[in-house]
């Protein structure tokens, strides 16, 4: 997990949202992402996790009728017909802790419209116009990297990672509200892809020059490696740890 506590992500001094996609019913990992355990709770709260200390506004996109929770937080339905938005109420914080963004949940109006349909939900349910954009399916969170994108949204309408190859990231990448009646128009033509909506609009591509941390769990293989290397990594502090007590004790 990468973070860079006590600044919030900024575009030309204006507050940004986070969007945290959970929908999708997870075919190839036969579960659905949001719900998997890794440690200290589900993918989906961990994403959340990194995100929330960063961010004045955290949403979370999700399927209809999708049943989600985060932490201990309390799900309550808004809107004619308990339809429409749902409002996440973070519970109380404990005592000394700074209290994060309050959450939301937010459905996409149609269903099977795949992760363009998200972004679009999140996008007109945001309170900032600059809207980061990361799947829960991306475990590790780089926040620097982010927080870049994020200030070149102020002179573009899409700000996206792009690798050395020529490749881009759509699900860790930043849209802001003027990109919603293209992704309108793309969907109209059943198009489910966000790559199309960067030729259409003032798209700033980042270098993302290191893409080690970024990490995909898109199937049962990814996610049983993903924990494998957690393990590995918490096997090696350990054997760090025990390293610097012998040698204090040398001492």
């Amino acid at each position: 997990m990468m973070t860079d506590m006590g600044r919030k992500a900024r575009c030309a001094g204006d507050p940004a949202t986070a969007i945290v996609l959970a929908g999708g019913r997870g075919r190839r990992m036969r579960a659905e992402k949001a719900r998997l355990s890794v440690p200290g709770g589900t993918l989906l709260e961990r994403v959340v996790g990194q995100l929330a200390a960063h961010f004045d506004e955290v949403l979370v996109s999700v399927s209809p009728g999708q049943d989600v929770k985060v932490g201990k937080a309390k799900m309550m339905k808004s809107g004619p017909s308990g339809q429409g938005e749902i409002e996440l109420k973070g519970s109380r914080p404990r005592s000394g802790a700074r209290p994060g963004p309050e959450l939301r949940i937010v459905e996409d109006e149609t269903r099977g419209q795949g992760p363009m349909a998200g972004v679009l939900a999140g996008l007109k349910a945001a309170a900032n116009d600059v809207c980061a954009v990361v799947a829960c399916d991306i475990p590790d969170v780089d926040v620097r990297f982010l927080r870049e994108l994020v200030a070149a949204a102020a002179r573009a309408e899409i700000a996206v990672p792009v690798t050395p190859a020529g490749d881009f990231e759509p699900l860790f990448a930043v849209y802001t509200k003027a990109v919603i009646p293209e992704i309108e128009r793309l969907l109209r033509t059943g198009e489910r892809s966000l790559i199309p909506l960067f030729g259409r609009c003032r798209t700033a591509a980042v270098p993302l020059l290191d893409a080690g941390w970024l990490r995909n769990l898109n199937t049962r293989r990814d996610y049983e490696d993903y924990l494998n290397s957690l393990e590995l990594e918490k096997g090696a502090r350990r054997r760090a740890s025990g390293r610097r007590q012998r040698s204090g004790r040398r001492a």
